[in-house]
């Protein structure tokens, strides 16, 4: 599909020719980048475009995302589950 993305996004890849960006080739380049910078709007905009599973991939494989933000996001994705 190749979806392109938002404008409201661009302010968040700076260094990248932001027209050939696509969640279908570069899901977690993007996630990574909405998830250490991104806005209200930009992360309600990935939720809507992701689901749980992946999101918890990024944050648990990525190297880019600051201690800060993998902590909150940890929190976010793991606190409401059942400990069973």
């Amino acid at each position: 599909m190749n979806e392109t993305l938002p404008e409201m996004l661009k302010k968040y890849f700076w260094d990248c020719d932001f027209k050939e960006l696509n969640m279908d080739q570069y899901a977690f380049f993007i996630t990574e980048r909405i998830l250490n910078f991104g806005d209200t709007t930009s992360l309600k905009w990935l939720i809507d475009r992701t689901d749980k599973a992946f999101l918890k991939q990024v944050v648990e494989k990525s190297r880019n995302l600051d201690n800060k933000t993998r902590n909150y996001w940890e929190i976010m994705l793991y606190d409401n589950e059942p400990a069973y």
